[in-house]
């Protein structure tokens, strides 16, 4: 009696099956280890790239304001018409920029006003959060031009000054922004080099580390 076609195998065929199997799982575990070894790059990469920035804002998450009453020739305006001027652009400032806390205040010395707004953060992109700091301060005066990078002292990040156009002509205007807090000022009646570095020395009163 015949056998049926295909019901039964060889020893032969049994053996050529099995050599096969392995080979089919090869291409498999290879994909396997190449597709590890691509994260473990992207994960190297995205260490060198971002590590900095991650160690940046843990280090100054501990920023903190503060409100002097006296710093240098200007003296801290407690009156209410003034509290009430930097709160509003406080307010502004604070939701534009998504800040945690933040101050206003107003400083004037013997000719001239400063508005002042800060606040707190985790920045990640300090560059970022200075311009639009800057476009909520200037937005009825078409904006800051002329932007320049200052020194920014000992407190580190970016502090830069431009110029606003107003009703009674143009007007400094002064930024700071690190990976822990955002600053930034009107300072009426002086020339840029001036408000470059009164805006330092406000915000070395200002803004505080542990």
């Amino acid at each position: 009696m015949a056998e049926p076609s295909g019901l039964f195998r060889s020893a032969d065929e049994y053996d050529d099956e099995q050599e096969e199997a392995p080979r089919r799982a090869l291409p498999i575990k290879r994909i396997a280890i190449v597709c590890a070894a691509l994260a473990g790059v992207a994960l190297l990469v995205s260490g060198i790239v971002y590590g900095p920035t991650v160690f940046q804002v843990l280090q100054q998450s501990d920023t903190e304001l503060r409100s002097p009453d006296q710093v240098g020739s200007f003296t801290l305006d407690k009156s209410d018409d003034a509290k009430s001027t930097a709160e509003y652009v406080r307010d502004a400032i604070a939701s534009e920029v998504n800040l945690d806390a933040s101050v206003g205040l107003i400083y004037k010395d013997q000719t001239n006003s400063v508005i002042l707004v800060a606040g707190t953060a985790r920045v990640w992109k300090p560059e970022d959060s200075l311009k639009d700091a800057f476009t909520v301060m200037a937005d009825d005066s078409g904006g800051v031009r002329d932007l320049r990078d200052v020194p920014a002292g000992d407190l580190g990040g970016i502090m830069r000054c431009g110029v606003t156009t107003t009703q009674d002509g143009d007007l400094p205007v002064c930024g700071w922004a690190d990976n822990g807090s955002v600053g930034v000022a009107l300072l009426p009646g002086r020339q840029p080099a001036d408000a470059a570095k009164a805006f330092l020395d406000l915000r070395q009163a200002v803004e505080h580390r542990s």
